[in-house]
């Protein structure tokens, strides 16, 4: 709850915007770490963050945002000493002791959040927050926003640890852009809108808020036209940028600022060479403390965000002494001095200064032509490409850059075999081979890592690898590692991909694609929203734009797009694919594909056709070794969903990954193969369990079918191995990450064990609590969101509903994980659209053996085995210790399981009183009549049975007092009765 002790505090800010789930799990550890930092530029969202995290009712919040005011002795310290007898309903505090005294007796937590510190940065105000820090309160929080870093010793033993939120977090990316225009503003965007306005804005909140406000009453063909368009920097940040970013900045500063705009990352001695001057490092650190540049480098280097480094460069020679021209010809003559040609030459292009393009091509000879440098050859006039052959050779580069082998090498196959003295023969042969190498025309014999790649996905990759043994480079590398992993080898695979992924200082890229490689098939969800493979996605597509990759970035931002699950994202992926296809790149479109395909089955919602139109696509390639695991995977999802000729798939799929010698693709076929083949389902699970053992297959991608698809939901008879998908599974799965066992108990009160442990939920709010217990009755079995937030959060909206649904799971989550298991092995998983509570065989659920114990003694009375049936009536009668989670009280959504298990333990202690008075038993049939009596007072035939087990044994007082019980039970109901009927047997 939000609070306002003694007027000193001002309300939280109103709840607006979009909450972003990947933010507020960031910020959570502040209730561990007790304090957490918001540090970043105006316009970045800052404000917005805090106010959603303080909604999460964390406790009792205490709002300030720092006036000029707050910089006075005392006045910190008084505000702090407000909040907390505010929080403790005592008087306020008047001695620091007394204070201390206060804060370590309170019993509920308190968070004193703080907005705009920097505005009292500086003063005596950072010497009394660091006082407060030094309480060491458990119950006392500090969340703190700021445009600059508090001058905080925060490496004083006696201070708390911290989290920390900066501008790249704070960022938004693109599939956040999409949800903000779609849901927070109503006004959904197409997907190259999204894409472009997160690039055009590097996700700059202010940015995005002042598109939305200047284009809300167009209509949707115009929005989506100013989206999509690569313009300048409109007027209306324009406007904002003047009248708010800048206010205040000093002219100096601002003209530094203006001088380097053409720099992405500032440094003293780059602003030094460009002003002429050899003090520039403290108006840097002065842009710092306003705000308007932040730190990038360790506080050696510095960045502007884009969007105001592009209004910069828009108003370059604005009220400026120096023209823009030589403002441009000094940053790229600086950047040619460091080497950076490629940026160098993409400002000269920007001005259209051919001339000197060409002159620096010349100089720069084959440093001008390496990858992702010719990036700005796309605005160079085409008849310059046509006659001129260094424009030729940097448009062949780019091509291929772009993922166009075929066109690269025909440009550079144009270029003249004997040409002029300045064009780089080196540069022209190497490209020349590469683009025949990726184009698959390449005449000569290629033991290099694009022919060695290419002779993998074609078959035999495993053989592949094996002869780049010998070979160290960061390429070698990369075609070792995803050799490796096309052959199954995961294990052996990622050594190599993390080995390349590690060289990105030498930024070749090798290295991003190995990062790419290994977000994809090697990084597991770890948050909610925007998870860790997410992050490391758009990572590297944005490492890789800015390097000018432009393949990869392509690659990188569809493979982005495929790990959102919302609909709008879906259409991202389909177009991205076309757009690849339709452009001539069938292997962009085809890694698009597959990233999404491989993600819906991985979240648990396979698709069938994504798999066939896969296999189509690589098949076109002539991939053979990608084909097989496309085969094997539509293979397991078409037997996984009982589609007619699933059999001839599976059996087709493990012949083609055999004659491509894929032992990973193999292992999932004998998967698929083994639940259609019910019969030796032991016997191919065992070979698909030891033929991915062999391989290196770490992953199990039929465990991940089975749980989306619900496979393994029914036990298995007594008498057969599990025979489920799931449960062979999860025991294949247990060699390389074994979960706890878990104990959950329904009847009478709710608990939960890990290895016999009890887990400590005091601290997980009450809604929390029952989310975990709503899964528990369902335990094993899917609980599909939208089900859960409208049974907790009926009276929110759909998204808030299933924003206090993510934040619950995620506080679970951190209750739930064990000790040293890894992530993979969490107990609360996320499968598509829904949450489980996930079970292995060691596990025991209390409603799921009561089920088992009466359905083995209904298979055991039909068998003629009695004896039996009274040994599983007996197990399931003691499992009953009450009603189903009695704390819940009259909740609705536990109500009908609660009658049904109700109805269901007192019939089954009804029919082993039956059993036991057949057997003789009169003493434990009365005990077992009574207690079905005793849990539903209103079943006839309970009543029946007790009457006639006490006359049975002689008992005719116990029978008599049972009557009256009897008659009085049916005269509440207005109902008569006839006695002397015997119970049905």
């Amino acid at each position: 709850m939000a609070m306002t002790p003694r007027g000193l505090f001002t309300p939280a800010p109103p709840v607006s915007g979009l909450v972003r789930p990947r933010l507020i799990h960031a910020l959570q550890g502040t209730a561990e770490a007790r304090l957490g930092l918001v540090v970043a530029p105006p316009g970045t969202g800052k404000t917005t963050l805090l106010t959603h995290w303080a909604a999460q009712n964390f406790g009792s919040v205490a709002w300030h945002r720092s006036r000029p005011p707050d910089a006075e002795p005392g006045r910190m310290l008084a505000r702090f000493a407000a909040a907390v007898a505010t929080a403790a309903d005592k008087e306020r505090a008047r001695s620091f002791p007394e204070l201390a005294a206060m804060a370590h007796a309170l019993t509920v937590s308190l968070c004193f959040v703080v907005d705009d510190w920097h505005v009292v940065a500086g003063s005596c105000a950072e010497a009394e927050l660091e006082q407060l820090l030094s309480l060491g309160c458990p119950q006392i929080h500090f969340l703190i926003g700021s445009r600059r870093q508090p001058a905080l010793n925060l490496a004083r033993s006696e201070l708390p640890s911290f989290v920390k939120v900066d501008w790249d977090d704070l960022r938004f990316r693109a599939p956040e852009v999409e949800q903000l225009f779609r849901t927070a503003y109503k006004q959904p965007l197409s997907s190259a809108g999204v894409c472009n306005l997160t690039q055009r804005t590097d996700g700059w909140a202010a940015a995005l808020q002042l598109f939305h406000v200047a284009t809300k009453s167009r209509s949707t063909v115009e929005r989506r036209r100013a989206a999509e368009s690569l313009g300048p920097v409109p007027q209306y940040a324009h406007d904002y940028l003047r009248h708010h970013y800048f206010a205040g900045v000093p002219p100096e500063l601002e003209r530094l600022l203006r001088h380097t705009c053409l720099l992405e990352h500032l440094t003293p001695s780059r602003c030094n060479a460009l002003l002429g001057v050899s003090d520039s490092g403290h108006l840097l650190h002065e842009a710092e403390k306003l705000g308007v540049v932040a730190s990038d480098g360790g506080g050696t280097a510095f960045r502007v965000p884009e969007v105001v480094r592009r209004y910069l460069v828009s108003t370059l020679g604005d009220s400026e002494s120096v023209a823009p021209e030589n403002i441009r010809h000094r940053t790229a003559t600086l950047l040619e001095q460091e080497g950076v040609h490629g940026a160098a030459l993409q400002i000269l292009s920007e001005s259209g200064d051919w001339d000197h393009v060409r002159a620096m091509m010349e100089r720069a000879s084959n440093r001008a032509f390496r990858p992702g440098t010719c990036g700005w050859v796309i605005a160079a006039p085409e008849s310059m490409i046509r006659n001129d052959p260094l424009f030729a050779l940097a448009k062949a580069r780019q091509l291929l850059d772009d993922g166009y082998p075929e066109a690269a090498y025909a440009t550079a196959s144009e270029l003249p075999q004997t040409l002029a003295a300045e064009v780089p023969h080196e540069a022209a042969a190497d490209l020349r081979k590469a683009a025949a190498e990726w184009s698959g025309d390449f005449r000569g014999t290629s033991c290099g890592p694009v022919g060695l790649l290419r002779a993998a996905v074609h078959g035999r990759p495993a053989s592949a690898a094996r002869s780049l043994s010998k070979r160290n480079g960061a390429a070698d590398t990369f075609a070792r590692g995803i050799a490796l992993l096309i052959a199954g080898d995961q294990r052996g695979a990622i050594p190599f991909l993390r080995r390349c992924a590690e060289q990105l200082y030498a930024e070749t890229p090798a290295a991003l694609w190995a990062q790419l490689t290994l977000a994809v098939f090697a990084q597991e969800s770890s948050m909610p929203g925007l998870d860790a493979r997410s992050e490391e996605i758009d990572a590297v597509q944005r490492r890789a734009e800015r390097l000018g990759f432009s393949w990869l970035a392509r690659v990188a931002q569809g493979a982005l797009a495929a790990q959102s699950g919302n609909a709008g994202y879906q259409m991202a992926v389909q177009s991205a694919i076309e757009k690849c296809e339709q452009d001539g790149d069938l292997w962009g479109g085809a890694l698009i594909a597959a990233a999404a395909a491989l993600e819906r089955l991985r979240t648990g919602r396979p698709d069938y056709g994504a798999f066939d139109a896969l296999t189509d696509k690589f098949r076109k390639l002539e991939a053979s070794a990608l084909e097989a695991w496309a085969l094997s995977a539509r293979a397991l999802v078409a037997a996984a969903q009982d589609l007619p000729n699933a059999i001839e798939e599976a059996l087709a799929a493990e012949a083609f990954a055999r004659t491509a010698d894929v032992p990973g693709a193999r292992a999932v076929a004998y998967a698929a193969l083994a639940q259609l083949k019910p019969e030796h389902f032991a016997d191919l699970m065992e070979t698909a369990i030891e033929t991915a053992k062999t391989a290196g297959l770490v992953c199990r991608p039929w465990t991940w079918v089975a749980m989306g698809s619900g496979i393994g939901s029914t036990p298995a008879p007594r008498t057969q191995q599990p025979a489920s998908l799931l449960a062979r599974a999860a025991e294949a799965a247990s060699a390389f990450a074994v979960p706890p066992r878990l104990d959950v108990r329904c009847f009478g009160e709710f608990s939960l064990r890990a290895d016999g442990v009890g887990i400590d939920l005091s601290r997980v709010r009450p809604q929390a609590r029952t989310v975990l217990r709503i899964l528990a009755i369902h335990a094993g079995r899917p609980v599909h969101r939208d089900r859960l937030a409208a049974t907790l959060w009926a009276d929110l909206d759909a998204a808030s509903a299933l924003h206090n649904l993510q934040v619950s799971v995620s506080s679970l989550r951190r209750a739930l994980q064990p000790a040293g298991v890894a992530g993979d092995c969490q107990l609360l998983a996320r499968r598509g659209e829904a949450y489980v509570l996930v079970l292995d065989e060691r596990s025991r659920v209390d409603l799921l053996e009561f089920d088992q114990a009466v359905r083995e003694a209904a298979q055991a009375r039909s068998a003629g085995d009695l004896e039996g049936a009274a040994t599983y009536l007996h197990r399931a009668v003691d499992l009953y210790a009450g009603e189903v989670l009695p704390e819940d009280g009259s909740a609705e959504w536990v109500s009908d399981t609660r009658e049904r298990y109700r109805l269901r333990a007192a019939e089954a202690a009804a029919m082993l009183a039956i059993l036991e008075l057949d057997f003789g038993k009169t003493t434990d049939a009365a005990a077992a009549a009574a207690q079905s009596v005793e849990i539903d007072p209103w079943r006839d035939e309970s009543w029946r049975t007790l009457i006639s087990v006490y006359r049975s044994s002689g008992d005719l007082a116990a029978a008599e007092r049972a009557e009256r019980r009897y008659q009085g039970m049916l005269n509440a109901l207005g109902v008569s009765s006839d006695l002397r009927r015997q119970p049905d047997r």
